[in-house]
């Protein structure tokens, strides 16, 4: 185990948790090649100060946080430590937004990847062709584009489209997906991002689908719920956390 920073040493045993936590989520999506420079972002609620949150600096890589890295801020904006920068317009109009919203999530990770980005562009939206897929559906809301998420008053519009679900294809954007931990957050997107890039091959393939029908395709849906696989992450998370500790340890500092 590495050794504490000296922010760190100062956090509580939860913040902490969050912290590594959420810097390991950064690594692992850089490692599974889901960023965009530094514009996607993930955010986490602090669970012993609910009305926090933590998200990588404004300039930062996906690949470069660190558990001691993450700026805090309440949910309205207020920064907390004297080296965080204002929070971003579009951390206030989404992330900040669905965690004062949603008090049950703890997590909203977005992210644009060509996958989904295709998919958010396609009309006929997520289809219901894959495993990973089907796990969506009827549980997908969407959000149409309205022009960059920088204004204020376009919270509101996606929190009315956003509804009680916990993934948003924003359309010609990209995705949403919200959880109330990192690890079942991690786990749905890596489903979503399976699902969207099966999606374009198959439509690419240019031959007719096979499409399961509504009741299959529910009952699929229902059984992930049922058995709760996504739950804190399943079975996944664990393996995952000791796969980023292998590619680099560094980012529990």
């Amino acid at each position: 185990m590495l050794a504490l920073s000296i922010a760190q040493q100062k956090t509580s045993p939860e913040e902490l948790q969050c912290r590594v936590e959420l810097a390991a989520c950064h690594r692992l999506l850089a490692h599974f090649g889901i960023e965009d420079l530094t514009y996607n972002h993930i955010s986490a609620r602090i669970p012993d100060q609910p009305d926090h949150l933590l998200i990588k600096p404004d300039d930062f890589l996906f690949r470069e946080t660190t558990a001691s890295s993450m700026w805090k801020y309440k949910l309205d904006g207020t920064p907390v430590g004297p080296d965080t920068g204002p929070m971003m317009e579009t951390v206030k109009t989404i992330h900040a937004a669905v965690l004062e919203a949603r008090p049950e999530i703890g997590c909203v990770m977005h992210t644009h990847t060509p996958a989904n980005i295709a998919v958010a562009s396609q009309k006929c939206g997520l289809l219901p062709i894959s495993q990973h897929s089907v796990i969506f559906h009827n549980r997908v809301a969407y959000h149409d584009f309205k022009g960059f998420e920088l204004e204020k008053g376009m919270r509101n519009a996606l929190l009315d489209d956003l509804g009680d679900k916990n993934v948003v294809i924003m359309r010609n954007h990209g995705a949403l997906v919200i959880a109330p931990t990192i690890a079942e957050a991690f786990l749905k997107h890596h489903f979503l991002e399976f699902a969207c890039r099966a999606q374009v091959a198959a439509l690419a393939g240019g031959t007719e689908l096979i499409i399961p029908d509504e009741d299959t395709a529910e009952f699929a849906a229902a059984q992930m719920e049922k058995y709760k696989l996504t739950e804190n992450g399943g079975k996944d998370w664990a393996a995952c956390l000791r796969l980023a500790d292998k590619l680099d340890a560094s980012y529990r500092l």
